[in-house]
């Protein structure tokens, strides 16, 4: 591994590594959120049963038990179709609306960082794979990188 490499990986894990389980969050539902859906450590009863076997999976399948009831919009689609999607849920959201997108740092980093300067997406969570978007317009805008 060269130098430059090494830097890029100890910069760019340093910010996450504060609040990967949660810590310098102040807003407890973020707190919540994050410790105990996002990143839970602990085995879920469904897994073996959905045959969930890789984090993302079994971190999805906590995302969707969690909201329960509400709208969950999965991008999982790059480039221009994955733009196109993006834009529809945008201008379609409701507060309860939650919207995740996959390769955020990958074919859909300017759909990324396009959607948290959105005025509409309000909370937004950077999972380094995966995004989150929360539209709930009574908290604060907000962007996590986790």
């Amino acid at each position: 591994m060269n130098l430059r490499r090494t830097i890029h990986l100890i910069l760019t894990a340093l910010p996450r590594a504060i609040h990967r389980r949660g810590f310098g969050v102040q807003s407890p539902w973020a707190y919540e959120l994050i410790r105990d859906v996002l990143f839970e450590p602990l085995h879920y009863y469904a897994y073996d049963e959905q045959q969930l076997s890789t984090s993302m999976q079994r971190q999805l399948f906590r995302i969707k038990n969690h909201f329960q009831g509400q709208p969950i919009v999965v991008i999982d689609q790059k480039g221009a179709s994955a733009a196109a999607q993006c834009e529809e849920v945008l201008q379609k959201a409701t507060p309860d609306t939650v919207l995740i997108i996959e390769h955020i740092h990958d074919e859909n980093a300017t759909l990324w960082t396009h959607t948290v300067d959105d005025p509409r997406a309000i909370i937004t969570f950077d999972m380094r794979k995966r995004g989150m978007v929360i539209f709930d317009k009574k908290r604060i805008k907000q962007n996590y990188i986790l």
